[in-house]
């Protein structure tokens, strides 16, 4: 059951972060906090995307501790490992970020070294 919670918590971190880049395009820089909260305040398009990408961040802790309690460690940082795929797949198809090889090296890379220590041990 961990490893549902971890996958849960790597599902809902990655759309937490695409949400929290939507929510950045469209609000005003930080730096000016006023015209800021005069955004949240008054429901200005990027401010329900910046409170579902909080949300989503808050409930994947949630699962993050649920999958702490019933993995082991080193495993679990593994798993969540693959929210920086999954964020780096959907930047690249939806949100039309540039692609790269060199990019894709690294995906794979992650992905060999996650399969790497998932891989049963022979004794």
């Amino acid at each position: 059951m961990g490893l549902v919670w971890a996958l849960f918590s790597v599902i809902l971190v990655s759309g937490a972060q695409l949400l929290l880049r939507a929510a950045m395009l469209l609000l005003p820089p930080v730096g000016d906090i006023g015209d800021l909260i005069w955004h949240l305040i008054s429901l200005q398009p990027g401010s329900g995307l910046l409170v579902l990408g909080l949300f989503g961040y808050l409930a994947s802790m949630v699962c993050w501790f649920f999958a702490l309690k019933r993995l082991p460690l080193s495993k679990a940082y593994a798993l969540l490992s693959l929210s920086y795929i999954a964020v780096w797949a959907a930047a690249v198809f939806f949100q039309h970020e540039a692609f790269s090889f060199q990019a894709l090296v690294g995906v794979l890379l992650v992905m060999a070294g996650v399969m790497t220590i998932f891989a049963p041990v022979r004794r």
